[in-house]
C-alpha cells in the first residue's frame, strides 16, 4: 500500500464530494477512501491550516484527528517524538529534518527505479496503533520517504513553497494540483530541484485521464479522420466569480486556462507562433480576459479564449479535422462525420453520429488518476502522464501568451 500526505483539505482535496450533481469520486480524498482506494492507499497526515476544515475533513472521512495538522511542521514534530530520527539527521532554522545524504545533488540517471527504496533520502517512520477507522490500520505500519505520495491541494501561489518543502525533507513523490506554480520563474525553478533530487512530481489535469479525451487523443495522433485543421478552446468563466483566480492573482489564464493549454499540449504538441490579448480592468492585477491565436508545426490553428467575462463556467474544445468534428467538453459531448449530404448534390455534410464515453478503462477520471499513480509507484507498468517537465512547457505558454499580448484596459 502507498502511504499519503495531504496538503489542503478544500474543495479538490475532499470538499467537492458534497456536490451531488459530480461525478463520484471528484477528490483526492475521495479516491484514497473509496472501496477501491482503500486496499491501495493509507493516510499518514493532512495539512490544512483551517481548524474548521480539519474538523470537517475528520467528520466526513471518520479520521482521527491526530492524523491532522495545521502545517508541515507540526506534521513533521509529531513524526519525530514517535521516533527518533536517526544519526545523519540535521535540523533547519524552521524545525523541518534535513538529510546530509539529501545535500548531494543527483542526477535523474541515479533514481532508484519506481517502487524500489532510496538507499538514501528516506527513513522509515513509525505510526503507533490506533482505533480502527476508515483509513486506519490496526497493525502497525512503517513507510520511507521514498515511497509516499504527497498531494498538494492548495492555492497555486502556495504550490511552489510546498513542493519544496516536500522535496526538501526527504519526499521523492508528488501529484500537485494545477497550475504546478502560479508564475512561471517559480515553475522553473521547482523543475531545476525535481532534477537535481530525482524527484517525481506529477501535476494533475484530470481530463487526462477520462477515457473520451483520451480517444480523442488516439483519433488526433492517428490521423482517424484526417489531420486537424482548426480547435477552439474555451474555458469561460469570470476573474471574480468564483474569484480563486483573483485571489492567487493568477488570473483566469493561468487558474482555468491551464485546463485547455494542458490537453492542446497533450494533443498537438508545442506551437510555434502566438498571437495574444489581455484585457483587464484599471488597475486590477489579473486580466478579466485572455485571447490567443496558436500556430503549430504541422499547420494546425487554435484559438484560445480563458476568462471572458462570463456568468457561467464552461469549458469546451470544438475540434475540427479534415473529415470529422469532435466538441468535448463539460456540458456535452457531440460528434460529427464527413457523409454525403442529403441536402446538396455532389457535396459533403457533417452528419451527427454517436460516441460512447465507456472504456475498459473506466470512465471516472480520479480512479484512472490514481490507478495509474499506484501502478507507477508499485513499478508497474502505467499511463501515467503530466510530470514537472511538460508542465514546464505547459506554463511557459501560459507565460508567453501573458507577456506577448497586447495589453487592453477595459471600462470601469
Amino acid at each position: 500500500m502507498i502511504p499519503v500526505l495531504l496538503i489542503g483539505l478544500g474543495r479538490i482535496a475532499s470538499l467537492l464530494e458534497k456536490d451531488s450533481l459530480r461525478n463520484h469520486p471528484c477528490t483526492h480524498a475521495g479516491s484514497i477512501f473509496s472501496p477501491w482506494g482503500k486496499k491501495r492507499f493509507y493516510l499518514i497526515g493532512a495539512i490544512d491550516p483551517s481548524e474548521e476544515r480539519r474538523k470537517q475533513f475528520c467528520k466526513d472521512w471518520n479520521i482521527q484527528e491526530t492524523k491532522c495538522f495545521s502545517d508541515f511542521q507540526e506534521w513533521s514534530k509529531a513524526f519525530r517524538s514517535r521516533k527518533n530520527l536517526g544519526s545523519n539527521s540535521t535540523l533547519e532554522k524552521d524545525g523541518v529534518p534535513t538529510f546530509s545524504a539529501s545535500k548531494e545533488k543527483t542526477s535523474s540517471r541515479s533514481v532508484p527505479k519506481v517502487g524500489t527504496s532510496s538507499n538514501a533520502k528516506t527513513l522509515p517512520f513509525q505510526i503507533g496503533s490506533k482505533p480502527k477507522s476508515r483509513n486506519s490500520h490496526a497493525k502497525e505500519k512503517s513507510f520511507d520517504l521514498g515511497k509516499c505520495l504527497v498531494i498538494i491541494a492548495t492555492p497555486s501561489n502556495t504550490h511552489f513553497g510546498l513542493a519544496s518543502r516536500a522535496i526538501r525533507y526527504g519526499f521523492r513523490h508528488l501529484l500537485v494540483e494545477k497550475p504546478v506554480c502560479h508564475s512561471f520563474s517559480h515553475a522553473k525553478r521547482l523543475a531545476k530541484l525535481c532534477r537535481e533530487t530525482g524527484t517525481d512530481l506529477r501535476v494533475n489535469h484530470e481530463r487526462r485521464y477520462h477515457p473520451l479525451y483520451r480517444k480523442v487523443r488516439k483519433w488526433i495522433q492517428e490521423e482517424t479522420f484526417g489531420p486537424v485543421r482548426t480547435i477552439r478552446a474555451s474555458v469561460l468563466t469570470s476573474a471574480r466569480n468564483p474569484g480563486r483566480a483573483a485571489l492567487d492573482r493568477t488570473g483566469p489564464l493561468f487558474h482555468d486556462g491551464t485546463h485547455a493549454v494542458d490537453l492542446l499540449t497533450w494533443y498537438l504538441g508545442i506551437p510555434d507562433r502566438i498571437h495574444s490579448v489581455l484585457r483587464s480592468y484599471p488597475d486590477s492585477s489579473v486580466e478579466e480576459q485572455a485571447v490567443a491565436l496558436l500556430t503549430y508545426p504541422k499547420g494546425e490553428t487554435v484559438f484560445l479564449e480563458a476568462g471572458g467575462m462570463r456568468k457561467y463556467f464552461q469549458f469546451e474544445l470544438d475540434i475540427q479535422t479534415e473529415s470529422a468534428r469532435f466538441l468535448v467538453g463539460n456540458d456535452e459531448v457531440r460528434f460529427w462525420k464527413s457523409k454525403p449530404s442529403r441536402k446538396y448534390k455532389g457535396f459533403n455534410s457533417l452528419t451527427p453520429v454517436s460516441i460512447s464515453e465507456k472504456s475498459s478503462a473506466g470512465s471516472n477520471p480520479f480512479l484512472n488518476l490514481y490507478e495509474s499513480l499506484f501502478r507507477h509507484l508499485s513499478g508497474k507498468p502505467s499511463e501515467i502522464t503530466g510530470d514537472m517537465e511538460e508542465n514546464l512547457r505547459i506554463l511557459s505558454i501560459l507565460e508567453t501568451i501573458r507577456k506577448k499580448a497586447e495589453k487592453r484596459i477595459l471600462e470601469v
